[in-house]
């Protein structure tokens, strides 16, 4: 895979190893700048690991991972740290601090990362908190809000340092359809609006299919097919219509509550 001037994450030849089990085999990614890119495939397959391999949060074993043309797979904790800033991470379940406030959770990247006058921070978390439409919340706490609330908190703590790439593990986990489509319309607008590039990690076809400009779809480690939504839908791989047939299914006995 070539080194690319509009890539704002390149992977190359990743491989990631832990206990004697090599969980990627090899892995070429790329996400351009401005571009939302789905990682789609069963529970297992290897998508989240990547995803925390582009984060800085795992160091591959082999091969690289570059964000806004610097390889980051070499580079210790400290040296990271100013690239990682460049993130945001929305965790499937939020991965809020119970014991804060919405405000508080919103403000911590910016208490601990920017030297801002307390009347500047209190009018981020605001602005932040209006883009992904919850205004009036700051004084609630994770306990007191909806799932698909939780979650619209925990973009808008990533949003609050202005990062040019976000990555969703599941941003629709766990959430009815209703609450779902509101945050893929969300992670759309914001994309749209902000130019941020945008990696998400699901199962869930439908969210990625609606959502995303370009889908990879990877199984046991590998990437194994990849394509606007329109050409994952329409493979011939083996391995992505097992998958999609799956993913039908599963959506089926969601609705029907079995």
């Amino acid at each position: 895979m070539k080194t690319n001037s509009t890539d704002a994450i390149l992977v190359k030849s990743l491989v990631y190893a832990v206990n004697g089990t090599t969980i990627l085999k090899g892995v070429d990614f790329r996400a351009a700048y401005g571009e939302i890119v789905g990682i789609m495939g069963a529970s297992g397959s290897g998508k989240t690991t990547l995803l925390k391999c582009i984060a800085g949060l795992l160091r591959p074993t082999a091969g690289e991972v570059w964000i806004e043309g610097v390889n980051i797979a070499p580079l210790s904790e400290r040296e990271k740290m100013p690239l990682r800033l460049r993130l945001g991470i929305v965790f499937q379940y939020a991965a809020l601090f119970d014991y804060m406030t919405v405000y508080e959770n919103v403000a911590f990247g910016l208490e601990r990362h920017r030297r801002l006058p307390r009347s500047e921070i209190a009018r981020i978390v605001k602005e932040r908190l209006a883009w992904v439409g919850l205004e009036g919340v700051e004084h609630l706490y994770p306990s007191q809000l909806s799932g698909g609330m939780r979650k619209r908190v925990g973009l808008a703590r990533a949003l609050a340092l202005d990062p040019h790439i976000v990555l969703f593990d599941e941003p629709t986990s766990g959430l009815d359809p209703v609450n779902a489509y509101q945050i893929d319309r969300l992670i759309h607008r914001l994309n749209r609006e902000l130019g941020l590039t945008a990696v998400v990690v699901s199962h869930d076809v439908t969210s990625l299919f609606r959502t995303t400009d370009r889908i990879v779809v990877i199984d046991s480690g590998q990437i194994v097919e990849e394509g606007t939504p329109e050409a994952i839908r329409q493979s011939e791989h083996p391995k992505v219509q097992a998958f999609l047939r799956m993913a039908s299914t599963e959506s089926l006995e969601e609705q029907a509550g079995i």
